[in-house]
């Protein structure tokens, strides 16, 4: 299978789309060089070559073009090595950002930035992060000839994990926080050429190493079989997934994680009917360049006076639409459907209601005992009672919600990978919600709840409109990247409001902190509704898990249940959101564990799910109360740690 994934009628003119690219490159860079404000004007472009002594002329060589030439090495970087990864993994939807390269490396900086006391170069860090990362994709994604989908989702899977643990890092280093989330959103920023100069070296050597390598990578494509017959070894595959390993860690070290680029622009250049690689590789160099340089005089443009909005961030608002595009048209093989489940129980009731019940009351003891201290005695605990309580019962109401939400969306789609977070509805209720703290509403009242809600229906119309007639792990793909998209509009937000970077980011995480019986009381409609919903709906989700043709014999409207369905999971979403922020991995985990206890007949399923949710998200808080403290992690973040592992343990079950 060759790694091109948009099919055209027919090919273009390699020269037109080199000379094409190159003007629209020109173009960008002068337009590069005059964002930031009124000091240069063109004239002081124009006599740039001559270096006068000027302010302008120092604003140009020691701001601006240090910051037009990352942008150009960075596009550079992440597109050459996208083309790379395709070719050798013989995969479409290989990118560093997809198989954790990229967040490998992200994270491997961070830890030397914040956490270690002698120096390590930025770029070695880089680099072994993103060998690791991409590393443990390919170990849990089934190696180098894994099917394309189901390494993407490993890929991802090994990023969310990645990015918790940066999150959490980067909350515990809280006088650096502000500058390393803005970082970590793929900012452009330079002062002086000291990044360039330290990058620029390996840069070039990686990008002569693939050079050398396209008649190599032309016979790579052609198969595994048919490369070993002409003499094409382990070794090339190895140092051609080297190099680009080299060159993505060079893109982090010098703008942050910036993801798409390596993805979309080389299956564009293929999808016109470009393969040989001695054009593919400039081809792809020269659009990536344009691609980043496109989106960071975007990202310059909108930014208001005193604020930069993350060029990562505009580029990752380009994914979802990038990723439908890509599996759309995708030359990749369908995989296999999910099986309907068997109708029956695993524990007996009673059994079952005792471990609960003991479960629930351990959590319920630790929540109220443990946090900024552990309270030992009655008369300790009665003195933190009025300020964990109502902690405790937002989040045991919040997980109830997004446990709730996972059971209706898994089987309105049939697909037990699906969840509020994979699916971007909770990215989409915390993007708006965020925009209603802009416009004054208060978290918990009816307003804020409705624009949540809005959020999610939002998620919800993209998924119907564009994704969820796709097989089951090309929706949860697309699903991603719309979640991708959603956080990186609520980066700007953050930005762009001068919102305080911490205080957004527990936000955006999922926090309980400074909640009271004002939130517990505006939870209640959400939970009656969720009951109602529990009571009315759960004989018609058994037959709707049956399979379509199944369903419909029985005399099941299988569109409108799967609407309404996912409808209630929205609306579900929205309530936990509006109180708690954006917590992840609950509606995905608490319905699995609740199907290994009880099957999958939802009259038992759900009222479980429900329970596990509830102490998940209970023992969570407690964690993120308690580990850093007097300082809190947010719950989410604590999910996050343990939910991207059991996702990808999941996605592995499936595989086997």
């Amino acid at each position: 299978m060759r790694p091109g994934s948009v099919h055209a009628a027919s090919a273009i003119s390699p020269r037109l789309i080199f000379s094409s690219g190159l003007v629209l490159l020109i173009v960008l860079a002068i337009l590069a060089l005059m964002q930031g404000g009124s000091l240069v004007a063109w004239s002081d472009i124009a006599a740039a070559p001559f270096r006068p002594e000027t302010l302008a002329q120092a604003i140009i060589e020691t701001i601006r073009a240090p910051r037009l030439s990352a942008a150009i090495l960075v596009g550079i970087c992440l597109a050459v090595a996208g083309a790379v990864m395709q070719t050798v993994l013989r995969n479409p939807l290989a990118a560093p950002d997809i198989l954790a390269v990229t967040t490998g490396a992200q994270l491997a900086l961070v830890i030397v930035t914040l956490l270690l006391p002698f120096y390590v170069p930025s770029l070695a860090a880089t680099v072994f992060g993103g060998v690791f990362g991409g590393l443990a994709c390919l170990t849990l994604g089934g190696g180098l000839r894994a099917p394309p989908v189901r390494l993407a989702l490993a890929g991802i899977a090994v990023s969310l994990s990645f990015a918790a643990i940066s999150s959490a890092i980067v909350l515990m280093a809280d006088d650096r926080a502000s500058g390393i989330v803005l970082w970590s959103a793929g900012i452009l920023d330079q002062t002086g050429w000291t990044k360039v100069a330290t990058v620029g070296p390996a840069v070039a050597i990686g990008l002569f190493v693939v050079a050398m390598m396209a008649r190599a990578l032309d016979l790579l494509g052609l198969g595994e079989d048919s490369a070993k017959g002409l003499g094409i070894t382990r070794t090339v595959t190895v140092l051609a997934l080297g190099a680009s390993v080299v060159l993505a860690g060079a893109a982090v070290t010098l703008g942050g994680p910036i993801g798409f680029v390596g993805l979309a622009v080389p299956n564009l250049i293929r999808g016109i009917g470009i393969t040989r690689h001695r054009q593919v590789i400039p081809l792809s160099a020269l659009w990536g360049a344009v691609v980043v340089l496109l989106a960071d005089v975007t990202a310059q443009w909108l930014s208001a006076e005193g604020s930069s909005i993350p060029t990562g961030a505009i580029v990752a608002c380009l994914g979802a639409p990038t990723m439908l595009i890509l599996l759309r048209f995708a030359r990749i093989g369908q995989e296999q459907r999910p099986r309907a489940l068997s109708i029956s129980s695993r524990l007996p009731a009673g059994i079952l209601l005792a471990i609960l019940l003991v479960a629930s009351a351990i959590a319920v003891v630790l929540a109220l005992a443990v946090g900024d201290g552990v309270a030992k005695t009655m008369a300790e605990l009665a003195a933190v009672f009025d300020l964990r309580a109502p902690r405790l019962l937002v989040a045991m109401g919040a997980g109830m919600l997004l446990a709730g939400a996972g059971v209706f969306l898994q089987a309105a789609t049939r697909n037990p990978l699906c969840g509020p977070e994979t699916l971007g509805l909770a990215q989409g209720a915390a993007l708006f919600s965020l925009a209603a703290l802009l416009g004054g509403l208060l978290p918990g009242s009816f307003g804020f709840q409705l624009v949540a809600a809005a959020g999610s229906f939002a998620a919800l119309f993209c998924l119907f409109a564009f994704g969820v007639h796709r097989t089951p792990e090309r929706l949860v793909l697309y699903g991603i990247a719309l979640a991708a998209s959603l956080g990186a509009c609520g980066t700007i937000v953050v930005v762009e409001a001068r919102l305080q970077a911490t205080q957004a980011l527990s936000w955006l995480a999922g926090s309980t902190h400074a909640r009271g019986m004002d939130d517990v009381t505006a939870l209640l409609p959400w939970l009656a509704f969720l009951l109602i919903a529990a009571v009315s709906f759960c004989s018609r989700l058994d037959v709707l898990v049956l399979g379509d043709d199944t369903a419909r014999s029985l005399g099941l409207s299988t569109s409108r249940t799967r609407f309404a369905a996912a409808a209630m999971a929205a609306t579900f979403v929205a309530g936990a959101v509006s109180s708690i922020g954006a917590i992840g991995f609950v509606g995905l985990l608490a319905p699995h564990a609740a199907r290994l206890l009880a099957g999958p007949k939802h009259a038992r399923l759900l009222p479980v799910s429900m329970a596990l949710g509830a102490i998940l998200v209970v023992i969570a808080d407690m964690v993120g109360r308690s580990i850093i403290a007097p300082r809190e992690l947010p719950a989410g973040i604590v999910t996050a740690l343990v939910g991207a592992p059991v996702f990808a343990l999941l996605m592995h079950r499936r595989r086997s």
